[in-house]
Parts: C-alpha cells; sequence; structure tokens
C-alpha cells in the first residue's frame, strides 16, 4: 500500500461497462491510488474535534462482543440470559448522538456492490469530515455498532418483553436469525478473523500508532510513513464495515446480498492492511524500546550510581538480565551478575576483524589485570547481520578460542547499539571503555592506551597516563618496531640516531648510500663524530614487513589521541612530531633525529635527502656545534625554502577524536572536510 499525493478530482471509481455486471466486479477496479486521490479532493488530517478514541474502542467492543454472545447462544439454541458486563466508561463519553444518527442513516438499507459501498462510504468521510482519520473510523464503527447490538438486543427479550418482540418482528430478526449458521454471515460477522472483528482491530493499531506521535521523527523514523497509511486504511475500514452493513440489510429484506467474490477480496484486504499496520508496529516498538534504552543508559551511566551487572546487561540485550557471558578460559557459561560484582570492568567492544595484535596486547592486560582481581575484561562482538550466519559463526569461534576472558555469546544484535555509536563514538576500529563498579566511566579511549604501552597503561587513570607521557615519545611509539641489538646501548649513551622509513625501496637505497659516504668523510672522521641509524619496517629475518608498519602507525595515532585527549588539542611540540610524522604514511621515506630517545626534528623524506646530498655544505657549521644541531639548522633552512603543509586522514578510530588539529609545519588549523565511504552492507545492529 502507498499513498500519492492528489491528481485530480474523481466522480466514480468505477468503469460504467462494468456496473451493470455485479459479479464481475472486484477491487481491481478501485486502486489504492484512486481510493487517495479521490479522498484527497476533500479531506486532510483535521484536529478540530478530538474524541477519546481508546473509550469508544472500549464501547464498541462491548457491544459487538456481548451482541456477538447473543447470537452464538441463539445458534447453538442455549436458553436463558446472558450476563452483561458493566460499561461505567460510557456514561463519561460526550457521544456525538446527531452524528452517529446520521452515520446510522448512511449505513442502512444500502443495495449491495462495490460501487455503492464507495459511494456510502464518502458520503460517511463528508459527514466526518472536521474529525482525525482514526476517529472517523472508530465513529462509523461506533454507529453500526448500535444498529447491530440493538437487532441483537431485541432478540434476546423477544420471549420476555412483548415491546421487544413487537420491535424484533418489525426490524425483521426472525429473518435475520435463518442465517447465522451461513459460511457468508460468519465471514462478516460473528467468527474471531471475521471483516467487522478485523476492522476493530485495524482501528487499535491505528489508534497504536498514532499514539507514536508524541516521539520525534527523527528519532522514530517508521512514525511517518506509518502515518501516511491511516488515511487510506481509514477508507478501507467505513467501506468494509458500509458492506458489512449492507449484508445485513439484505438478510432482514430478503434480498440478493454481496457476492461471494466481492467478500473474499475484502477479506483479502482487510488480511492485508493488518499485515502491513503489524509490520509498522513491530518497527515502531522495536525502535521505541532503543529510544527508552538510550535513554535509561545516558540517564545511568556515569549520571547516577547503578549497579556494574545491570548496565551491562542493559547495553547488551535491553534486559535486567542478560544472557550469561562464556568464560573464556573454560568456555563455560557464567552469569554477569557473578562475574561483575564489586568489579570494575574493562569492555572490548569490536568486530569479528579485531586485530591479533590487539589481542596479544590485550592478553597482556588481562595477565597483569589478574594479579589484583579488581577488573574484568568482557569483550562485546559486533556481528553484521547481513553476512552468512555460518560464516559469522565460523569466525566467532575462531576468535573467541583465543580470548581467556569474558565474552559475550553470539548475537547479531546489540541492544545499545545507539549509545554506544553517539555517546562513545564507536566506529569500525575497537572500542575499550573502562567503567568502575557504579558504572561510571573511567576511560573510554583506552585502546590507544593498551597498543602504545600494553599492560603499562593498567590501571587506565589520568595518573597513570601522565606518567607514561611524560616519557620521549620515540621510546613510547618507535623502540617496539625494531629489534636493532644495540639500540638500547645507544640510546643510554644518548648517541644520535637517525630511524627511517619509507614506502620506496629507491629512497631507502639513496639514504643508506649518502649516510655511507658521510660516516666515511675523512674529515667527519678526524673529528670523531658519530650518528647511527636504525631502519623501521623489518622483520626479525630483515625483510620488509607491511604488517609490522601497520601497527607502527596505529600506534603513532594512537599516541597522538591519547596526548591531545588528555593535555588538550592545541598545538604541542610532540604533538606537532608525531603528526608530522604520520603525515608521512604514504610518503616515499621519512626521518626522525634523536639524541638518545629524546626528538629534534621529524622529516620528510626528500628534505632528509637533500640534507644529507648537502653535507658539504654545512659540515663546517659540526666546527661550532654538534652533529643533531647542524643537522637541525640545515634542515630547517631547506625546509623553508620548499615549504609543504602536511594533509592527514584520520582512520575510523572509535572513541574520542580531536576535532581540531594545528598543522604541523606551519601555526595554523587545518582545514576539515567529509568524505564518502561505502561500508557494503553494514547495517544498524
Amino acid at each position: 500500500m502507498s499513498l500519492v499525493p492528489p491528481k485530480k478530482p474523481t466522480t466514480s471509481l468505477v468503469h460504467p461497462k462494468l456496473q451493470n455486471h455485479k459479479e464481475g466486479l472486484g477491487l481491481e477496479q478501485l486502486s489504492d491510488d484512486a481510493v487517495i486521490n479521490h479522498i484527497y479532493t476533500k479531506h486532510r488530517e483535521d484536529d478540530k474535534i478530538k474524541i477519546d478514541i481508546d473509550s469508544y474502542i472500549l464501547l464498541v467492543e462491548s457491544i459487538i462482543i456481548t451482541a456477538d454472545r447473543i447470537t452464538d447462544s441463539v445458534s447453538r439454541v442455549i436458553e436463558g440470559r446472558i450476563a452483561f458486563g458493566s460499561d461505567s466508561y460510557a456514561a463519561s463519553l460526550n457521544l456525538p448522538l446527531c452524528t452517529l444518527h446520521r452515520i446510522s442513516s448512511e449505513l442502512g438499507c444500502k443495495a449491495a456492490g462495490i460501487e455503492k459501498a464507495h459511494e456510502t462510504t464518502t458520503e460517511i468521510l463528508n459527514i466526518l469530515i472536521s474529525y482525525p482519520w482514526e476517529a472517523k473510523a472508530v465513529l462509523c464503527l461506533a454507529a453500526f455498532s448500535v444498529d447491530y447490538g440493538e437487532l441483537w438486543h431485541l432478540n434476546h427479550y423477544f420471549k420476555t418483553d412483548p415491546l421487544a418482540k413487537t420491535l424484533a418482528i418489525i426490524k425483521q430478526v426472525p429473518e435475520l436469525k435463518k442465517h447465522l449458521d451461513t459460511p457468508k454471515y460468519r465471514q462478516v460477522f460473528l467468527s474471531p478473523k471475521c471483516l467487522i472483528y478485523e476492522c476493530m482491530k485495524a482501528i487499535k493499531y491505528m489508534k497504536e500508532i498514532k499514539d507514536f506521535s508524541k516521539y520525534d521523527t527523527k528519532e522514530l523514523t517508521e512514525l511517518s510513513s506509518a502515518i501516511r497509511q491511516i488515511p487510506l486504511i481509514t477508507y478501507w475500514v467505513i467501506h468494509i464495515i458500509v458492506a458489512s452493513t449492507a449484508q445485513i440489510s439484505a438478510y432482514l429484506t430478503a434480498t440478493e446480498g454481496q457476492s461471494q467474490k466481492y467478500l473474499n477480496e475484502l477479506t483479502e484486504k482487510i488480511s492485508s492492511i493488518l499485515s502491513i499496520l503489524e509490520t509498522h508496529l513491530t518497527v515502531l516498538r522495536e525502535q521505541q524500546e532503543e529510544i527508552n534504552l538510550y535513554k535509561w543508559l545516558v540517564d545511568h551511566i556515569d549520571n547516577f550510581p547503578t549497579e556494574l551487572a545491570l548496565v551491562v546487561s542493559k547495553l547488551i540485550e535491553g534486559k535486567n538480565e542478560a544472557r550469561p557471558f562464556i568464560d573464556g578460559s573454560t568456555k563455560r557459561k557464567v552469569s554477569i551478575e557473578n562475574c561483575l560484582r564489586r568489579k570494575k570492568v574493562v569492555l572490548v567492544i569490536s568486530g569479528l576483524n579485531i586485530s591479533e595484535e590487539d589481542i596479544k596486547a590485550l592478553q597482556l592486560v588481562y595477565d597483569e589485570l589478574g594479579r589484583e582481581d579488581k577488573y574484568k575484561i568482557v569483550w562485546i562482538p559486533i556481528i553484521n547481520p547481513n553476512d552468512p550466519d555460518e560464516e559469522n559463526r565460523r569466525r566467532y569461534e575462531h576468535v573467541i578460542s583465543k580470548m581467556p576472558w569474558y565474552i559475550v555469546q553470539f548475537t547479531t544484535k546489540i541492544a545499545g547499539w545507539r549509545f554506544l555509536e553517539e555517546n562513545w563514538q564507536l566506529r569500525d576500529d575497537p572500542l575499550v571503555v573502562v567503567l568502575d563498579s557504579t558504572s561510571k566511566v573511567e576511560f573510554t579511549n583506552a585502546i590507544h592506551l593498551i597498543r602504545v604501552w600494553g599492560s603499562e597503561a593498567v590501571p587506565f587513570s589520568n595518573r597513570k597516563i601522565d606518567i607514561l607521557l611524560e616519557k620521549n615519545w620515540p621510546e613510547s611509539t618507535i623502540l617496539k618496531f625494531t629489534d636493532h641489538p644495540r639500540l638500547h646501548n645507544w640510546m643510554n649513551q644518548e648517541k644520535s640516531i637517525i630511524f627511517y622509513g619509507g614506502k620506496d625501496p629507491n629512497w631507502i637505497h639513496q639514504f643508506e648510500e649518502k649516510v655511507s659516504d658521510i660516516k666515511t668523510d675523512p674529515w667527519i672522521r678526524n673529528k670523531g663524530i658519530t650518528f647511527e641509524i636504525v631502519r623501521i619496517g623489518k622483520n626479525t629475518k630483515g625483510e620488509d614487513d607491511p604488517k609490522l608498519m601497520s601497527r607502527f602507525w596505529i600506534t603513532q595515532w594512537g599516541f597522538f589521541i591519547v596526548k591531545s585527549q588528555i593535555k588538550g588539542s592545541s598545538a604541542s611540540e610532540t604533538t606537532e612530531d608525531i603528526l608530522r610524522l604520520i603525515s608521512y604514511e604514504n610518503e616515499n621515506g621519512w626521518g626522525i633525529l634523536s639524541v638518545g630517545s629524546e626528538p629534534v626534528l621529524v622529516g620528510r623524506g626528500n628534505l632528509i635527502l637533500a640534507v644529507l646530498e648537502d653535507f658539504n655544505i654545512w659540515k663546517q657549521i659540526l666546527n661550532i656545534k654538534s652533529f643533531p644541531d647542524s643537522f637541525r639548522d640545515y634542515f630547517n633552512e631547506v625546509a623553508a625554502k620548499t615549504h609543504q603543509c602536511d594533509r592527514v586522514v584520520l582512520p575510523g578510530f572509535s572513541g574520542w577524536i580531536p576535532m581540531v588539529v594545528n598543522c604541523p609545519e606551519c601555526p595554523r588549523f587545518m582545514d576539515t572536510g567529509i568524505s564518502f565511504k561505502c561500508c557494503h552492507g553494514r547495517t544498524h545492529m
């Protein structure tokens, strides 16, 4: 079903040639588009007159169900009185009696057939023009129920009340009783799936949909499309009530009623309507649960001390008690309450593509945390439901086989997904959040701490991080990526060291040749000046290792983000050097000059090479300055002549990232832009 804007007024929706062929006439001549075009020429959503729809539904339901209990007793020839319930709410309703009488008048004594049903439906809509759409439907059903209830009320007192008997005879109730057991009667009335009961269910669904209007459509995204269906559904509900009333009239007057084809089509139509409404409501209820859960998590994480097990359960499944964890060390299931009672938790939230390096780093943290048993690690997997289930389960089992900590059971839906994305900025990269025993966040970006410092980052406090940041950054981010046997001695001796790397083997070769030429230069030998070089990017076999370099750059980013987050995003010598290095990731070459672990400069490959090539020009400075100072001074001269600002592409890290970054080459803020990347089927979990 779809709604379209009105195009032009329509007088008749049925082709004239078909109007005299009742059995051949069907709903195909009355398309949804035609109906919408027709009713929208006069009708719009109108809330001038509001009614208590819930009370009307209760009233109508009470009348019809009670009438059908009488009908059922007549059908089964059961003697005696029916016990009626109390409908005290009806007294509080301000019923629009004149409007109900007008609708009743329109419903009464109408000929069978689709054309007459449509004509009567439009007349009833005109009577109810000032009411909201769902109110139009319930008022029409109310008018029907009054007439329907009156018929069976008269029958109920037929034998005991002379007036009831006289009125029942006048209204031909005995004629109606003859048809109670016919399939056609039970298709329209009495049976649980009859047309009238299904119309009542559709009205309830429409009311429930309208009740969601208190939510913002930006949050409840399904609401707009659901509400757009209501005018069309209202038309069909009234149409079916009109056709059903005509069938009663046919029984009472002993005339030909609705064709079986037409009734079957109406049954299919109301079934289709209910299916559409149920689909909308399923989505709306899920979105409502998501909104309510999001608000709960916002309220309880950080703001109000809340039991950790409750918050974690809500985050994972939206329940007070989620399914047990898997203990990675034993592969047994353990309750969340027992796992997290009086503990702090390190939540590791990632996809199934979490790297081996991250798992190894977490293993070091796990071992360190086990010394005091104050923290527990929990892995929350983010699994794409669009990927084949068998493949997802295979990858899940592979990942958890390497994890000794607690693991959330296999699921493709995390209830608190919105909170993870919006409040903790979960993206493609793993997110590690540390919570204390009352669900207060101690650190939201711990993945970067772990990647840079491993188990040294424990206990993830700002004081601990301040201590770690007091080290020179090459000591934290570079030493682990080389196994040079003499490096630690050189650093302790505070020797001049050039760390170097790059994507272009030719640049590497030229750099190493120039260094060799300088080291063998007789002048520099006579002066006793020495410096060392250390290649970054080779494995233990001396081969280029792309995986090693990938971890190298992730570590540089981690240090930069932690430093920016803890110390602020304004420029500093350390963040400038790190950011400058990061900007060289895809350069042919790059170099870092340090004295021991103290960085002196970070340079682009072409500038480093230019300084080495011009050694004969600046080597005289070595008579009055040290090698690092002389190198830096000439480097700055060359850089000033060939000024080039940098471009930095921030990967899809989770958690806090700096929004304002200073250019490492000049004092200006770097421009930010927007880029788009297809996620190839990644959806909301």
